[in-house]
């Protein structure tokens, strides 16, 4: 046999078609599934110390590993089931004897707690251990047709082999079977999960504000007296009582018995029954209405109304007028309107020194209210007193009008109270020999003489250049504000912003529609 066809055996031994196919199917995965996160291993070790490693290592994503794990899983659950099946069958009353015999159980545990130590125990004793004795120990074959009770003979060596749990073959039909289970079982859960989410959803997301407001004061107030009296409670007698009326709750003579009462209900007493839309049929019959989640949700929100807060939330809302002139030799330096803007556009805001234009609106009109608020005052109001919010922000290089001031000092109509302007790029020009040195304080400037080195520090000398500034008439020499200095229309820049502001309240979701633009919000 030549080598070739050797290794094409081979190859087809091993099914190396279907084994591309997995590595395929598995390169594809792994761009979808999300890789494992490596970050703890890459942390730095605390005081010295290295990181301990895992104790098993999970292997990465893999579909042929997905595969043999699911078929292992799937031959190995088959216990599962058949607990859920007995369970079933115990509290169907499908056997009355056993779930009496279960009712009975569950009532002494109820009353005396202590019997939980020992019950798994006789669980393990009666369930696994007496069957594997009586498979090893089987009763011998009998000869008398009289006779229908199998004798066990507990004496002398094991007839036969032990009892051996193998999981199910792929091909078996308890294999099979175990894949029907599962596959319901992912349906209920998904079922389970989806009426959970809908029913306690509504309830605790706050997305309907009264119900869950009522919920999380009904478990603010059930968790305060729980702490102090859940001791006094007789939780023996509750839970005695509670077990056993679920338990018999689920008879089938007691659930007849509800279903007859309920049909022999007389009709007058019954209430209308309406469609969804709380109309009647064509033909003058009522549908009932379906008894849903939501419904049930709906009935809720009605009976329970309360007011969620004593006084609606308000808040202060700003808006800056923005006001513009050009610095150019030849130009009218007549202020013109720019727009309204959320922010003040100083010198120092890192959008004018990235040279962004300012984003707002051209007209009050246009200026909307923040998502979820609606305008409470009717008019804006101008914010006088711009020194506070100007020493807020921490704003440099500009100037405004003292709040003590009656009027400018250069006397000029042309600024209001309010306007807050950008100082000039240069100062203006002084005497040859003095030389200004303003601080860092809004408004303090102290000026000093050019003296010797020698005697710059002198208390003399300063005591004489003091006295000398007091006998000049002048101002520029006296200690006051630089804003006072250069008022004027030398002395301002090419911007300037007043503050206007303007009272909100918050307003319900509900009826919140949001028809505001990009960029034109009040903050």
């Amino acid at each position: 046999m030549s080598p070739v066809s050797l290794r094409g055996k081979i190859l087809a031994s091993r099914g190396v078609a279907n084994f591309l196919e997995d590595r395929l199917l598995t390169r594809l995965l792994e761009q979808v599934v999300p890789k494992e996160d490596t970050s703890l291993d890459d942390e730095p070790a605390l005081f010295g110390l290295r990181s301990v490693p895992p104790l098993h290592e999970k292997p990465a994503f893999s579909l042929p590993l997905m595969t043999a794990n699911f078929r292992r899983f799937n031959s190995r659950i088959g216990i599962v089931f058949e607990f859920q099946r007995q369970v079933e069958r115990l509290l169907s009353w499908s056997k009355p004897t056993h779930t009496l015999s279960f009712l009975i159980v569950y009532s002494f545990v109820c009353l005396d707690p202590y019997l939980l130590v020992p019950i798994p125990f006789a669980v393990i004793l009666i369930l696994i251990m007496v069957p594997s004795f009586l498979a090893r120990h089987p009763p011998p074959p009998s000869t008398s047709t009289s006779s229908t009770v199998p004798y066990y003979s507990y004496h002398g060596p094991a007839l036969a082999p032990p009892k051996v749990i193998n999981p199910a073959p792929e091909s078996s039909k308890d294999f099979f079977r175990n894949m029907r289970d599962l596959q319901n079982t992912m349906a209920d859960f998904s079922d389970l999960h989806d009426a959970t989410i809908a029913v306690f959803g509504p309830m605790t997301d706050f997305s309907n504000e009264s119900i869950s407001s009522i919920v999380f004061l009904l478990c603010v107030f059930a968790t305060a007296i729980l702490f102090l009296t859940a001791h006094l409670l007789p939780w023996r007698f509750i839970f005695l009582f509670a077990g056993n009326a679920a338990v018999l709750s689920i008879h089938p003579s007691f659930r007849l018995l509800f279903s007859q009462s309920n049909k022999s209900a007389p009709a007058d007493e019954k209430p209308p029954a309406t469609t969804s839309g709380g109309k009647k049929t064509p033909d003058g019959s009522a549908t009932p209405l379906e008894s849903t989640p939501f419904s049930d949700l709906s009935l809720l929100d009605s009976a329970v109304q309360i007011s969620l807060d004593t006084y609606t939330e308000e808040r202060e809302v700003e808006i800056f007028e923005l006001q513009y002139r050009s610095l150019a030799p030849h130009s009218e330096s007549h202020w013109e309107h720019f727009l309204f803007t959320p922010l003040p556009h100083d010198p120092l805001s890192p959008a004018r020194i990235a040279g962004e234009r300012p984003r707002g609106c051209r007209f009050f009109e246009d200026v909307r209210t923040p998502p979820g608020w609606a305008w409470k005052s009717k008019t804006w109001e101008l914010d006088l007193n711009c020194e506070e919010w100007v020493v807020e922000r921490m704003i440099t290089g500009v100037g405004f009008e003292a709040s003590g001031n009656s009027s400018d000092s250069s006397g000029s109509s042309d600024l209001p109270a309010g306007w807050v302007w950008d100082l000039p790029p240069s100062p203006p020009s002084r005497d040859e020999d003095e030389e200004v040195v303003p601080t860092l304080a809004y408004g303090d400037l102290k000026e000093s003489k050019k003296e010797d080195h020698d005697d710059h520090h002198s208390h003399h000398h300063h005591y004489k250049f003091i006295s000398k500034l007091r006998e000049r008439g002048k101002s520029k020499a006296s200690p006051r504000d630089w804003e006072e200095k250069v008022v004027g229309p030398d002395g301002m820049g090419e911007w300037r912003r007043r503050r206007w502001v303007r009272v909100v309240h918050r307003i319900s979701v509900r009826s919140f529609k949001e028809k505001s633009k990009p960029n034109d919000h009040a903050h």
